[in-house]
């Protein structure tokens, strides 16, 4: 996804719907364009309302401080539908004096508008990194954006808190280095601390509002729990039932008489959440909900319901009754 070193193009198509590996080629745009790239001299425009002749208008337009004129049209797929046919001649022939870069989540090669921008300026396709690629850009990122250190082992810890979502991961690595400070290395321990804990405060949510009768508060925290690996969804429900299935076991050391701080620095929380959590919740309550979640993994995998429709339903069933 690097851009070449060579002059920049004059045209550029960005395909991908991983909003932060488009960016990363973006920057990469910009890094190419060396002492022309002029920020006062960047325009962005939103590809769902843009008119083409504004759009070429920007690209031709000279910069009044001498820099390389670059036009970002996000969005672009809309634009490209709509003009396709003008947006061909424009890439055979662009302006040389400018840049125009269309951000678009499609653009497929058998089309004569790819093959024209491939001829004449640059095509990136930003693909998300896939099974162990992801531990491997994991550990790459940590290093050049965040300035640290990441094994195979943290990573892989991380990927199971959180998904295989680039945009999640980097922002829990932003996160996980302002945690560590000065140290160069983030461990499995650091994760767990930090990262962890998020997921046991989520789980604890659910948990509290079903069991405070709460239905709207219920769905709102499953859906954070949705929104950590939207891509992988019944991962999050794997997160859930792990959770659950934590919760459930520090239910049975509490009724045995195990101190509410000892449970906090297991389930990463305080004594008094987790002493209101576990007064509310029965055991019967959350095994029942252990079992609802089996069914409800079996239920998306066999194809007879989605993930969100299944667990909201559960949600709902067991908060109501």
């Amino acid at each position: 996804m690097s851009v070449s070193p060579k002059a920049c193009p004059c045209v550029c198509a960005i395909v991908g719907s991983e909003r932060l590996l488009a960016l990363d080629a973006l920057q990469g745009v910009k890094d190419a364009m060396g002492e022309a790239y002029d920020p006062s001299s960047v325009v962005e425009v939103d590809g769902t309302r843009a008119k083409l002749a504004d759009v070429l208008d920007e690209v031709r337009t000279m910069s009044l401080m001498g820099g390389r004129r670059l036009v970002i049209v996000d969005a672009a797929d809309a634009f490209i539908t709509a003009n396709r046919a003008a947006m061909e001649r424009y890439c055979q022939d662009p302006a040389v004096d400018g840049t125009l870069v269309l951000l678009c989540k499609s653009m497929p090669k058998n089309t004569r508008l790819y093959k024209v921008i491939a001829a004449s300026g640059q095509v990136f396709f930003c693909e998300s990194p896939k099974g162990r690629g992801v531990t491997t850009w994991l550990v790459s990122r940590a290093k050049t954006h965040h300035g640290k250190r990441i094994g195979g082992e943290a990573a892989q810890s991380l990927r199971d808190h959180i998904g295989d979502s680039p945009s999640a991961l980097d922002a829990e690595l932003a996160k996980l280095a302002m945690y560590v400070g000065r140290r160069g290395d983030i461990g499995v321990e650091d994760i767990e601390a930090l990262t962890g804990r998020h997921r046991e405060e989520t789980v604890f949510a659910v948990s509290d509002a079903m069991s405070a009768g709460d239905v709207r508060g219920a769905l709102t925290h499953w859906d954070q729990v949705m929104a950590t690996d939207r891509a992988a969804p019944a991962r999050a429900v794997a997160g859930l039932a792990w959770g659950v299935r934590r919760l459930r076991d520090a239910k049975v050391d509490f009724d045995g008489g195990t101190s509410p701080m000892v449970l906090a620095r297991k389930l990463y929380s305080d004594p008094a959440t987790v002493t209101r959590t576990l007064q509310r919740c029965s055991l019967d309550q959350l095994e029942g909900l252990q079992a609802d979640l089996v069914e409800a993994e079996v239920a998306v995998k066999t194809g007879l319901s989605t993930v969100s429709s299944t667990v909201e339903k559960m949600i709902i069933r067991r908060t109501l009754s």
